[in-house]
């Protein structure tokens, strides 16, 4: 069963109700500031699931405003069957007391109840649930937990499936001989007991009839049947524990590790047991929850983690909580991913992936991209987004920001193809970003290269959506702010100066040129129109008023300069 749908009320910091809608994808990551309630809406999922006890309530920490007089409610629905899409909806409620599952009517879920089967199938399957703040007890209570589910999916196989190995097919024959030979025991000593309890129900009856004066009063004292033993008996019979070793010790608890080292070996054991087949198919239906899994690790190991959780949610329902943007890879396919921000009265779906529009040439660009900017995919995180080509408009911008205190994401490409792939990205999450790129129609250039980048604008035009703005700087950045063509060399001192430089007219006029730019882009200002030579690209034929009078007069040159010299010469010319 599929959670489909959670909501929260009353519970810590949701004490209004509170609801996500899970799509089918297997990944979901919910993001948001400090103290929205990223952790706690994780927390409360796995609160469905705990087991309720008489002896131990809620605390009272976990009512909203600590108020007991409140009821939490803890709703969950669940997809049955994914052919015919039928959902059923269970309620765990809390008032001032232990908790207790409800439908939708309000009727307490007990023992006669028709959705009892149901509840216990769900809770049955309860998350796997990983905290940043884990003790070194919940860490081994989760690795028995998931030991104790691979043995019973292998007690399951020896009776369920055939084998060809001699060594599998005489565990299975051990196995069959003692679920049978068990039964056969206990027969024999019930038959034993019984006779016992006979002669202990004559005596207490006999007691029974002097002191009550009742001759009629007969006592029976009867032994149960029993079946054998079930899974579960061997399951409770069994123990496991993780130890690690390194070249000063060998054999260490994995309690004496790191919390990082802790949590990652846990990671990673159910990572290997899914790769293994060992658990996360598709007759379980468990979930992994994990909250904040950056935590406690360096950089590298994030990114290491951020594979792992790919290859789990390939094959489990994962839901994470995070600050880190490097936990969404954009060189991974993304097919499975729902990307969430936790507001205080919402969740906003930033992001569902839809159908892969990558091919193999975006893949290489994001992953170089990756190598070159660890957050390059930050976009997840910000309010707005502009993507740019070059260095000078992404520092420029990052200042205007920094100086504001906007949550703004600039993403610098390096290049046009890349400028593509970055759009089939942000596409494909349904994303509303800005583009600001050079035309590159420098008269300089010759025919051929002028058409290659008209090419090149034409195809970040056909990538545009709705609400994609794109924004073009003629012919490029350096000269639309008046500092003319600058070398790569001078590029680093030039952006400082654009940014800091105080005395020198060029330098002020370039930044006021570039502040308008972005302002406008990003409407901060009543600033009614574009000054040239900056330029909103609204259609197609805007590249072309901007390439083809060049393109005609290298035309017209080529065919002056033909007449006067040699075959050689104008293959010269022309490169």
């Amino acid at each position: 069963m599929r959670l489909k749908k959670f909501s929260v009320l009353n519970y810590k910091v949701f004490n209004t109700k509170f609801s996500i809608d899970f799509s089918s994808e297997n990944i979901v990551i919910l993001t948001g500031r400090n103290n929205t309630g990223k952790s706690t809406f994780l927390e409360a999922i796995n609160q469905f699931y705990l087991p309720t006890t008489a002896k131990a309530k809620i605390p009272v920490e976990c009512y909203s405003n600590q108020d007991e007089n409140k009821t939490i409610e803890l709703e969950a629905e669940f997809v049955v069957d994914s052919e015919t899409g039928e959902t059923v909806t269970i309620v765990k409620k809390y008032s001032n007391d232990n908790g207790k599952y409800f439908d939708t009517q309000g009727t307490e879920i007990k023992r006669t109840h028709e959705l009892k089967e149901t509840l216990d199938e769900i809770l049955a399957n309860s998350p796997y649930y990983i905290t940043p703040y884990m003790t070194t007890e919940e860490i081994d209570k989760q690795v028995q937990e998931i030991y104790s589910q691979i043995i019973t999916a292998e007690l399951s196989k020896l009776e369920m499936e055939e084998f060809d190995e001699e060594e599998l097919q005489a565990i299975k024959s051990e196995y069959l001989e003692l679920k049978s030979s068990i039964p056969r025991l206990l027969k024999k000593l019930k038959s034993k007991t019984d006779f016992s309890l006979s002669n202990v129900s004559d005596s207490v009856s006999k007691s029974l009839q002097s002191v009550f004066s009742n001759s009629s009063l007969q006592l029976s004292v009867q032994g149960g049947e029993s079946n054998g033993f079930s899974v579960s008996d061997i399951v409770k019979s069994t123990s496991s524990s993780v130890l690690i070793g390194n070249m000063h010790s060998s054999d260490m608890p994995l309690s004496t590790q790191g919390t990082g080292i802790q949590r990652m070996s846990l990671i990673y054991i159910i990572q290997n047991m899914i790769e293994q087949g060992l658990m996360g198919t598709n007759s379980t239906q468990k979930m992994l929850l994990i909250d904040e899994p950056e935590a406690f690790l360096h950089p590298e190991a994030v990114r290491a983690l951020s594979r792992s959780l790919y290859a789990i949610g390939s094959r489990m329902p994962l839901i994470i909580s995070t600050h880190s943007p490097v936990l969404i890879d954009l060189s991974e396919n993304h097919t499975t991913i729902q990307v969430f921000r936790i507001g205080k009265t919402e969740a906003i779906e930033l992001y569902q992936s839809s159908s892969s529009q990558f091919d193999e040439d975006d893949i290489k660009n994001m992953k170089l991209l990756n190598y070159a900017d660890s957050y390059v995919n930050e976009f997840f995180f910000a309010d707005k987004i502009i993507v740019v080509e070059g260095d000078t408009e992404y520092v420029a911008f990052k200042h205007f920001i920094k100086e504001r205190g906007l949550n703004i994401h600039v993403i610098r490409a390096r290049g046009k193809a890349t400028i593509c792939s970055l759009m089939k990205i942000l596409n494909q999450f349904n994303t509303r970003y800005y583009i600001l790129h050079d035309i590159d129609n420098h008269e300089r250039f010759t025919h051929s290269t002028l058409k290659a980048q008209q090419t090149n604008c034409y195809n970040i035009y056909a990538l545009k959506e709705d609400s994609t703005r794109i924004f073009g700087s003629v012919p490029n950045l350096e000269r639309a702010i008046g500092l003319g063509d600058v070398p790569n060399s001078k590029k680093t001192e030039t952006i400082h100066r654009i940014i800091h430089d105080a005395v020198d007219s060029s330098y002020i006029q370039a930044r006021e040129k570039v502040e308008k730019v972005f302002n406008y882009i990003f409407s901060l200002e009543n600033q009614m129109s574009l000054e040239h030579p900056f330029i909103e690209i609204i259609r197609d034929k805007d590249y072309e008023n901007l390439f083809t009078p060049l393109l005609n007069q290298e035309r017209k040159v080529l065919k002056r300069k033909s007449k006067a010299v040699s075959k050689m010469e104008q293959v010269s010319f022309d490169m």
